[in-house]
């Protein structure tokens, strides 16, 4: 176990370091070259989810970084910063996925061939289901600002940012919020729509000619569904795994390698917020060249 917590510390620093940095410039770029098509509802979805990736990556992994990496949480001395960290990261990490599933239903909505659906495709609903989205996902989370609290280990006599326990909302969060919310309905939403805007573009492709921004907005929301699924899947159903399996009598070795994994995949889940810069920047030939005249 002890030297498992060096290991844990070097990945966390020299692997989640990098995703941050790149993650948060890559979004800021992103709202940078987006905002010219901003009038377009995929693009405007987009702009919200890369403001939202910000917040995940500063809130989620760059304190992670700090308390795991170098062992500086400010979570475990304030009390505001410990619940507001909480219900920021869990509520932006929600945010950013429903964000990115209303782009992919948006996509599917432009490349049906009855117009009664594609004119669902407005920024006006757009606008108005991202303020439902933020609402809705924000006051799901506010009970983290009343159950996350600064407690003593009574083993180890430290001190850390965790749930107040409460049977009603550990059910919730362990068989509901976990594997549902974060990745039954999520996974099922992107891997639906991503086939059926799939489909439909092949037979467009035969029967008229798309615009180019739409088609590239389409290109470059189905990459992006294969790399948000491989590094969130893996997070979840092992966080569950360890949650059903905390009860059974387990090795010192084998806690520490489920230690291990579990921070790997939390540390790789971030990729999810940070890589549409890259997935944009290869999918798209003119996000590629205004990115190239805004860096030369």
């Amino acid at each position: 176990m002890s030297s498992t917590n060096p290991l844990i510390s070097s990945i966390t620093i020299y692997v989640g370091l990098p995703i941050f940095i790149s993650g948060t410039l890559g979004n800021i770029v992103d709202v940078r070259l987006l905002w010219r098509t901003r009038r377009n509802p995929c693009a405007f979805i987009f702009i919200v989810s890369s403001f939202v990736n910000c917040i995940v990556l500063f809130y989620g992994l760059f304190t992670r970084i700090l308390s795991v990496g170098f062992h500086l949480d400010w979570s475990t001395t304030n009390h505001i910063w410990c619940k507001t960290r909480v219900a920021l990261t869990q509520s932006s990490f929600l945010i950013s996925l429903t964000c990115i599933c209303l782009a992919s239903i948006d996509r599917f909505l432009v490349s049906c061939r009855q117009e009664k659906y594609r004119k669902l495709s407005r920024l006006s609903i757009a606008i108005f289901a991202v303020i439902i989205t933020n609402i809705f996902w924000i006051s799901i989370f506010v009970p983290y600002l009343i159950y996350a609290d600064i407690l003593r280990n009574p083993t180890t006599g430290l001190f850390s940012c965790t749930l107040i326990r409460n049977d009603a909302f550990a059910i919730y969060q362990n068989y509901i919020g976990l594997p549902i919310l974060y990745g039954l309905l999520p996974s099922t939403t992107l891997i639906i729509t991503g086939i059926m805007t799939y489909r439909n573009t092949k037979k467009l492709q035969i029967n008229r000619q798309r615009e180019l921004v739409q088609k590239q907005l389409t290109s470059m929301m189905l990459i992006q569904i294969p790399i948000i699924l491989l590094s969130t899947l893996p997070y979840v159903i092992f966080t569950e795994y360890t949650i059903l399996t905390a009860t059974v009598s387990k090795s010192v070795d084998r806690r520490a390698a489920e230690l291990l994994i579990t921070n790997i995949f939390t540390i790789l889940c971030y990729i999810t917020f940070a890589c549409p810069f890259f997935v944009f920047f290869s999918t798209s030939s003119s996000f590629r060249q205004e990115a190239k005249i805004l860096f030369l």
